[in-house]
């Protein structure tokens, strides 16, 4: 087992950092500037892992204008991820071979790994994209520019909003790391948290599962679902369901900056609901 040592520093930091920030709010406070900064940048932040990294580079549910892309693929550097490539792989590995030992985030070796331990623990496995992705040029410009637009967006950005509320510059950085940590959090409960607790209403094949009171991660908590029929666009596929990303699609689509968005016959779903078996 060879450990990452590059993500092990890094994910230490970043939580030492976002610890520090509770006494300095305590004492400092936060302005309302840099409050909704950082709120809006947890959704945008969400919504270029959900609706670009995932929905539509990884399963091929959607296809976003090319000036969408570019900037869903700014927002996805406010979470803290592995580069684009690397991302798109291993989540599709996790597909093809979910709770196996070829699954890099198996559930079956514990919450923990599933939850962080296998970023740190796990080999990096090699990389292999779709077809469709080769000659995709914001992957390959996200990846050339991605710590550039990172150190914007995360460092340079909140320490100029600290400033500008008049307090010390490096709580900008402090502010930052906390919103890395509980969006990275988020991003890992889905392979931990909805592998572990919640209902399995389309397939009980695998060990994904909905969890309808973890709306934190928009959308992504319709995880049996998105299992059992991976290409939807939906994952939230009820009406009532909290899925803003697809709520964010659906209006792209409308504006025509989107485009083939998949889904799912009706017919299709309700058979795996009686059946409760992989239906694709």
């Amino acid at each position: 087992m060879k450990i990452q040592y590059p993500a092990l520093a890094f994910l230490a930091l970043i939580h030492v950092l976002a610890l520090a920030a509770f006494p300095y709010m305590y004492f400092y406070g936060l302005s309302w500037p840099e409050a909704t900064y950082h709120i809006i940048g947890y959704f945008l932040g969400g919504f270029g892992i959900t609706a670009l990294y995932h929905r539509a580079w990884t399963h091929n549910s959607v296809n976003f204008a090319r000036p969408v892309e570019y900037a869903l693929a700014v927002c996805s550097t406010m979470v803290p991820q592995m580069p684009a490539r690397q991302w798109i792989s291993t989540h599709i590995l996790h597909h093809h071979h979910t709770d196996s030992d070829q699954d890099p985030y198996n559930i079956k070796r514990g919450f923990w790994w599933a939850h962080f331990e296998w970023i740190i623990l796990a080999p990096v496995p090699p990389i292999v994209l779709p077809a469709r992705l080769d000659n995709n040029p914001v992957i390959d410009w996200h990846e050339r520019n991605s710590f550039t637009i990172s150190a914007v967006v995360n460092l340079l950005i909140p320490v100029g909003l600290a400033i500008a509320a008049g307090a010390p510059w490096w709580g900008g950085v402090l502010v930052s790391a906390l919103r890395l940590v509980v969006t990275s959090h988020v991003v890992y409960s889905v392979n931990s948290v909805c592998h572990k607790w919640g209902t399995r209403p389309f397939t009980q094949e695998v060990s994904a599962r909905d969890v309808w009171w973890f709306p934190f991660a928009l959308g992504e908590q319709y995880h049996n679902y998105h299992h059992a029929f991976p290409r939807d666009y939906r994952h939230g596929v009820r009406r009532f369901d909290f899925d803003p990303t697809k709520w964010l699609i659906e209006g792209l689509v409308m504006t025509g900056l989107a485009s083939n968005p998949f889904k799912m016959p009706d017919r299709r779903i309700e058979e795996a609901k009686r059946s409760r078996v992989p239906a694709e």
